[in-house]
C-alpha cells in the first residue's frame, strides 16, 4: 500500500519513521529506563514496553541523572514496568510509541517553550504484536540489562523501526495477502516450536513450500532471514531461562533447540558477548 493513500495521521507517522529508517547514520545511543521500586509522582509506568526517539532538539528522563539530555537520533527504550519523566527543557520533537499485543500507539511532541506538552498527533495501529516484533521486543527488553552493548543493541533496534515503518504503512482493513499471512504464520509456528530441532527444510516442509520461497518471504516480508530470526528467538528465551533457573547450561541448551551446549554457547557469547555463565552470573 503506497504511503500516499493512506489516512493523514497514518501517513505523518510513517513519514517520521521513513525519515529515520532511511537515514541510520543519524541514528544514536539507545538508553534503557529502569524499574524503580515505587514509581515517582508524575512518572508513567506501563506494563508494556515503550520507545522515545528525539526527532530534535533536546529531551531527557528525569528520573535518571545520564538520560536527561538525549539529542537528536538518541533513543530511550523503556521496558515493561520501567518507568519515565520526560524533560522538556528546550525546544524538541520526539516520536513516542507504545507497544500493546494487538496494538501500537504511537504520538508526536513538538514543544517549543519548555514545560510537558501534549501530543500533537497521534494513532493507534491495529496488528498482532507477535511473530518477528515480539522476538524483538523481548530481546531489547532483555538487552536492557547490558546497556552497554551498544554493538548488538543499535542494528536490532533499526530493524525493529523498520518493523514499526511496515506496520503502519499498512491500512488497518487491508486483507494480508498470501505471502503476508504465510510469513507470519511461520514466525507465529517459530515462536511455539523453537525448542525443537527447525531447519529452513523442515520448516519449508511443513508449510508446504520450498526452502527457496522460505527464504525469500523471509527477505521480502521481515528484517531478517530466517537463520537469524530463529536464532534472536532462541537466543532471547536462553537469557529468560538463564536468569529465572538453575538449570545446567547443557539443559538450557536442549530447552533452546541445541542439542550441543558447546555449540550453544559460542553462539551466546557471538550474539551477546557473555558466555552463558557470565551472563546468568549477573543475576545472582
Amino acid at each position: 500500500m503506497p504511503v500516499t493513500q493512506l489516512p493523514a495521521d497514518q501517513r505523518f507517522f510513517a513519514d517520521l519513521l521513513s525519515g529515520l529508517v532511511l537515514n541510520p547514520q543519524q541514528l544514536g545511543r539507545v538508553w534503557f529506563a529502569s524499574a524503580p521500586k515505587t514509581p515517582p509522582a508524575g512518572s508513567l509506568c506501563l506494563d508494556l514496553p515503550r520507545l522515545d526517539v528525539v526527532l530534535r532538539g533536546e529531551y531527557g528522563n528525569k528520573l535518571e541523572q545520564a538520560q536527561r539530555t538525549l539529542t537528536q537520533g538518541e533513543m530511550l527504550f523503556i521496558p515493561p514496568r520501567a518507568a519515565n519523566l520526560p524533560l522538556f527543557t528546550r525546544s524538541a520533537m520526539v516520536l513516542s510509541m507504545v507497544f500493546a499485543p494487538a496494538w501500537t500507539g504511537m504520538a508526536f511532541y513538538d514543544c517549543r517553550s519548555g514545560g510537558t506538552p501534549g501530543p500533537l498527533r497521534k494513532i493507534e495501529i491495529a496488528h498482532q504484536q507477535r511473530g518477528e516484533g515480539e522476538a524483538m521486543l523481548t530481546a531489547l527488553t532483555l538487552l536492557s540489562r547490558s546497556p552497554q552493548d551498544q554493538s548488538i543493541i543499535q542494528p536490532l533496534m533499526l530493524s525493529f523501526l523498520h518493523l514499526c515503518r511496515k506496520s503502519v504503512t499498512t491500512r488497518a482493513d487491508a486483507t494480508p495477502t498470501r505471502p503476508q499471512f504465510l510469513y507470519q504464520s511461520m514466525c507465529n509456528w517459530i515462536q511455539d516450536n523453537y525448542a525443537q530441532p527447525l531447519t529452513r527444510e523442515g520448516v519449508a516442509g511443513f508449510f508446504n513450500i520450498t526452502p527457496n520461497h522460505l527464504s525469500r518471504l523471509f527477505s521480502q516480508q521481515g528484517t531478517m532471514s530466517f537463520v537469524e530470526y530463529l536464532r534472536w528467538v532462541r537466543m532471547a528465551k536462553a537469557r529468560m531461562i538463564l536468569q529465572k533457573s538453575p538449570l545446567s547450561i547443557g539443559d538450557v541448551a536442549l530447552r533452546c533447540g541445541y542439542p550441543d551446549g558447546d555449540y550453544f554457547s559460542r553462539v551466546f557469547r557471538r550474539q551477546f558477548g557473555l558466555t552463558p555463565g557470565e551472563y546468568r552470573a549477573r543475576f545472582q
